[in-house]
């Protein structure tokens, strides 16, 4: 008699659909045996059965740049590659972002004349690393920003992809580290589009408005599958899976997971409510383990587009007291001492110098969306400081001071390197918000991605991007590790073929 086969749900999501399917509204479609038959254990009361509606090689969990990167090699050798998201739309919080690439030695720089390649960026890297003590998974850290040229060379040519031409910018003291998308800051349509349109092109196929609720196992314990509930209409969807992928995204909108590892921040708000960490939680319940949940947060303003405008103009950052406070031409600096010096908010300064070149698409965005946060233009500092509601001698000491650092073209206070240029009337300023942008810990993998610390089974699921702990702040990091997992998944489907194969013949 041939043996059957038999299947059961696994994750913390899978105990709260025992509480009552109507949490997550999911439905039986009756085409399959009962709960306990299925499972063969007893049933989680109101559970729908399991019944595989789908079967691929690769599941990718999460449609951001990490989970789109993790399909081109599986793609590209021909595997059937289904991307599930819980969202209506396809890019996650990557097509949201905004469009900073930090990368050296891509061929668009090298075109431009920019001599730096990836292997003096790792130099760097390496000595910040030493001189922080942070010595763990060198190997990891240097292959992952190798890989960071290679997938914008690779998406560029390969996909249709579309960066700026690094002349037509200039970021001093950073423009050999840096690419942005073709129309400039926040224009991450050039890029995500053109990967999604490629992929689509290639057979990989979607499924959206899909939150992930258990990972499916087989009777060795095994995953081999992941159940999804839609999140409109209820239904279930159980996909089976030879390679699963979770790239899901962090947990900085998990106020729970916030509050138990990085209490400090519990009380600063969050830029999206769509980083829930679902894929940790997945991962978890099957025994996976976590590590550097209590990093802090990257911080950003809650307009992040107009956090990096400092790099590619003048701004000056004031405090709600008209002071300055922290270095304009890094994207985090305000927001983290925002945070830091309590300040609630802070202010924007900039001039028409700045709607110049690739950041006219961004400010006019910017300016059309937020007419509620932005004042001016002013014609004079006491103008400016009447509407700011400071002190008409505190903004002018300030602006001398910082106009002083322009002459002398070094600021000596905070250390500011790109655009140190007055600021000339009419001038404009734009409140923002420091809020939680993205955690940097989260599932323990190996170096090609693969899930670690859980059971020897789960040798099959990979997690990348910012689910996982080695994952770094940035675009391009998430992008890399995305493909460092396809090209393991790819190779590791083809020795299993040869594997197979050998075994039959």
């Amino acid at each position: 008699m041939e043996r059957r086969e038999f299947f059961k749900l696994a994750g913390t999501s899978a105990a709260v659909l025992a509480l009552g399917g109507a949490l997550f509204g999911c439905e039986t479609d009756g085409t399959a045996s009962s709960a306990a038959e299925t499972t063969g254990e007893n049933a989680l009361a109101q559970t729908p059965p399991i019944s595989f509606s789908k079967e691929v090689d690769v599941l990718i969990v999460g449609s951001g740049i990490a989970g789109l990167s993790a399909a081109m090699d599986p793609a590209e050798q021909n595997r059937s590659v289904l991307i599930a998201d819980k969202r209506d739309l396809i890019g996650g919080e990557s097509f949201e972002a905004n469009g900073l690439f930090f990368v050296s030695g891509t061929s668009i720089q090298k075109a431009a004349g920019i001599e730096k390649s990836a292997e003096d960026a790792w130099k760097e890297r390496k000595a910040e690393l030493e001189e922080e003590g942070d010595a763990n998974n060198l190997r990891f850290k240097q292959n992952l920003i190798m890989a960071q040229t290679e997938w914008v060379d690779r998406v560029a040519r390969d996909y249709g992809a579309q960066f700026a031409d690094p002349r037509e910018y200039s970021i001093e003291g950073a423009a050999d580290s840096v690419v942005i998308p073709k129309k400039g800051i926040g224009d991450m349509e050039s890029v995500m589009a053109p990967l999604k349109d490629g992929l689509s092109s290639k057979g990989v196929t979607f499924e959206l408005g899909m939150r992930a609720s258990a990972f499916i196992l087989d009777g060795q314990n095994k995953p081999a599958g992941m159940r999804f509930c839609a999140e409109q209409t209820g239904k279930t969807l159980d996909v089976k899976a030879k390679r699963i992928v979770i790239a899901t995204g962090g947990y900085s909108a998990n106020q729970e997971l916030v509050g138990a590892n990085i209490p400090d921040q519990a009380t600063i708000g969050c830029l999206t409510v769509y980083a829930t960490g679902d894929g940790i939680s997945l991962c978890t319940a099957i025994g996976g383990k976590t590590a550097d949940l209590d990093q802090a947060a990257s911080l950003i303003g809650d307009i992040p587009e107009a956090s990096s405008w400092g790099m590619f103009g003048p701004t000056v950052a004031l405090s709600p007291y008209g002071t300055r406070f922290a270095r304009e031409d890094q994207v985090g600096a305000s927001a983290n001492a925002c945070a830091l010096q309590e300040l609630g908010f802070w202010w924007i300064v900039f001039d028409k110098q700045l709607s110049e070149g690739l950041l006219s698409r961004s400010i006019a965005s910017v300016t059309s969306k937020q007419k509620k946060r932005l004042i001016g233009p002013f014609d004079s500092l006491d103008d400016l400081a009447e509407a700011l509601k400071v002190p008409a001698d505190t903004l002018s000491e300030t602006l001398e001071a910082y106009h002083r650092s322009v002459d002398e073209k070094k600021d000596g206070e905070f250390g500011r390197t790109a655009h140190i240029k007055q600021l000339e009337a009419p001038y404009y300023a734009l409140k923002q918000f420091p809020v939680r942008h993205k955690t940097l810990g989260g599932m323990q993998t190996d170096d090609t991605g693969k899930l670690t610390g859980a059971q020897t089974s789960s040798e099959n699921v990979y997690c990348c991007g910012s689910a996982a702990a080695e994952s770094v702040n940035g675009l391009a990091s998430n992008a890399a590790f995305g493909m460092l997992v396809g090209k393991a998944i790819a190779d590791a489907l083809a020795e299993s073929d040869q594997t197979e194969s050998e075994s039959a013949s």
